[in-house]
């Protein structure tokens, strides 16, 4: 790729996400990393963007981001029911004293009443999990630094060094877009690469995935079927969608929601519509 088509194309993912990174770059363009630090050094000297530790930022960083996943409060309303037996699900699976690491999500949200006699130590990118949990002073609550995301109530850094390079747990819980024969999918490149650093920190891979996520597809992959050990759904999912599961050799929980499905509390925070 020639050089100015390359700047043309960080000169545009700089303006539409404020902050991009020298190791998204180096994928994205398929160059080497000393090459991409020559551009940015370049377009920073012409005064097109910053430079900043691992990447580069907009001069004119944008007030408002967004992502192309779904916004917390529409899904948090969806399946609320399913979500909440998953969740009571996968609480179950952890031992007081553990160190765990939990994906920002509706369903992962669910789990905070489950754990509030524990005391754990977690990580989490989710503001509203760790908002509510750090409540009852039992848990050690770390997050990762990075840009927030008040759409769907989580802080994502698009750099390479971050906090969960210092953090290990046993299990990562997360909910996911999709999951089929392929594996757990997503649908926005910073929400994969936040997961993937995730799950570099955590030994075993929990999905909780109401049954609508079983039919769902995406082209963009975050972990193998080889890598899920344990996948939580609901009672809706069809008996081929669990066997597909079942022959890749994963634990596959099935759970009834007892409850009617009624539309959960209004908080006060980081409930942007």
């Amino acid at each position: 790729m020639l050089e100015r088509e390359r700047h043309r194309i960080i000169r545009n993912l700089v303006e539409d996400r404020s902050v991009v990174s020298v190791t998204e770059l180096v994928e994205l363009l398929a160059a080497s990393e000393a090459t991409i630090r020559r551009d940015i050094n370049a377009m920073a000297d012409r005064g097109e963007l910053r430079r900043v530790r691992g990447g580069a930022e907009a001069l004119r960083p944008r007030h408002q981001t967004h992502l192309g996943a779904s916004h917390f409060a529409a899904e948090e309303q969806v399946c609320f029911a399913e979500k909440r037996a998953i969740a009571r699900a996968a609480a179950a699976m952890i031992e007081d004293g553990e160190s765990v690491v939990i994906n920002g999500g509706t369903t992962t949200y669910r789990m905070v009443e489950f754990l509030r006699e524990l005391r754990l130590d977690i990580l989490t990118n989710s503001f509203p999990i760790a908002t509510e949990l750090m409540q009852g002073h039992r848990h050690r609550i770390t997050i990762p630094g990075g840009t927030i995301y008040p759409q769907q109530s989580i802080v994502l850094s698009p750099f390479a060094q971050d906090t969960t390079k210092h953090f290990w747990g046993r299990t990562l819980f997360t909910g996911c877009y999709g999951l089929n024969s392929f594996g757990m999918m997503e649908t926005d490149p910073l929400v994969v690469q936040a997961e993937i650093k995730l799950l570099e920190c955590a030994e075993r891979l929990v999905i909780m995935a109401d049954s609508r996520k079983l039919r769902q597809r995406s082209s963009m992959v975050v972990a193998p079927l080889s890598r899920i050990a344990t996948v939580i759904t609901d009672s809706g999912a069809a008996a081929e969608e669990l066997e597909m599961l079942r022959t890749a050799g994963i634990e596959t929980v099935v759970v009834t929601a007892e409850e009617p499905a009624t539309e959960p509390a209004a908080r006060g925070f980081l409930h942007v519509a």
